[in-house]
């Protein structure tokens, strides 16, 4: 599959960013869920590790998406957060075939808009510093 070429940098380092976060999502999930597979550890745990994946994917995502972008980056990183969201939900309804919005759904919007806000501002802070 092609990805289309845009012209537009922040086009482009949105949709890069997406599909990485999106790709290693989607990576860590399977590979967690062949360790509990065989691990046969405690449901109490999946949640909080899941979460994580998303944050270490999300953060992945926005420094892939901002490399060509110099002013705000923190906006950038938090709309990033929100179109993984939009994405990761669309992708989950199509496998679990549940269209349904939670309040559940909200609340891992506003962490993913957290997650890529605080990433954004921890790439350029680091950015700054070297």
């Amino acid at each position: 599959m092609k990805i289309p070429s845009f012209k537009n940098p922040i086009a482009r380092g949105y949709t890069r960013g997406t599909l990485y976060a999106l790709i290693l999502t989607l990576a860590g999930v399977l590979l967690f869920a062949l360790f509990v597979k065989i691990a046969g550890m405690s449901d109490s745990a999946i949640k909080p590790i899941v979460q994580i994946i998303k944050a270490i994917s999300i953060f992945v995502g926005v420094s892939v998406a901002i490399k060509s972008i110099e002013k705000r980056a923190w906006l950038h990183g938090g709309i990033l957060g929100l179109v993984y969201t939009i994405f990761a939900f669309f992708a989950l309804s199509i496998i679990d075939s549940n269209f349904g919005i939670t309040s559940g759904f909200f609340i891992e919007t506003l962490f993913a808009i957290s997650v890529g806000v605080a990433s954004a501002m921890l790439i350029r802070l680091r950015k700054r510093d070297a």
